[in-house]
């Protein structure tokens, strides 16, 4: 096995290891929150609430791939089936991963949506 195999680390593993920095980070920062991600979790990765704000967070962790309004409307369907006031919140890599569409249907719609990067 080359040295580039040993290294190379799989798109899931990708994604658990950006939903753990963000995990991390927010708990650095002293909101409590836990990963959900996983196989059936209905498009929750990290739950959490701070000073009784519940939120639910979608991690996105693509290099090479655009998040595209898609995504911004599978969040406004999992808010939709969460209590009033939860905050949908995706995070990607860089605010560069967001097409011009996504970022219009977060800002206009009727549910609290947040993009964010790390």
């Amino acid at each position: 096995m080359t040295k580039f195999q040993q290294e190379e680390i799989s798109p899931v593993q990708k994604g658990k290891n950006f939903e753990m920095k963000i995990e991390k980070l927010l708990t650095d920062a002293n909101i409590k929150c836990e990963i959900t991600g996983g196989p059936g979790d209905k498009g929750i990765d990290i739950k959490g609430m701070k000073k009784g704000v519940k939120f639910i967070i979608e991690c996105k962790n693509w290099r090479t791939k655009n998040i595209d309004r898609s995504i911004i409307n599978q969040i406004e369907g999992v808010l939709s089936r969460q209590s009033n006031g939860t905050i949908g919140i995706v995070a990607a890599p860089s605010m560069n991963r967001y097409t011009p569409g996504a970022k219009e249907t977060a800002r206009t719609s009727i549910y609290n949506v947040i993009l964010v990067d790390n």
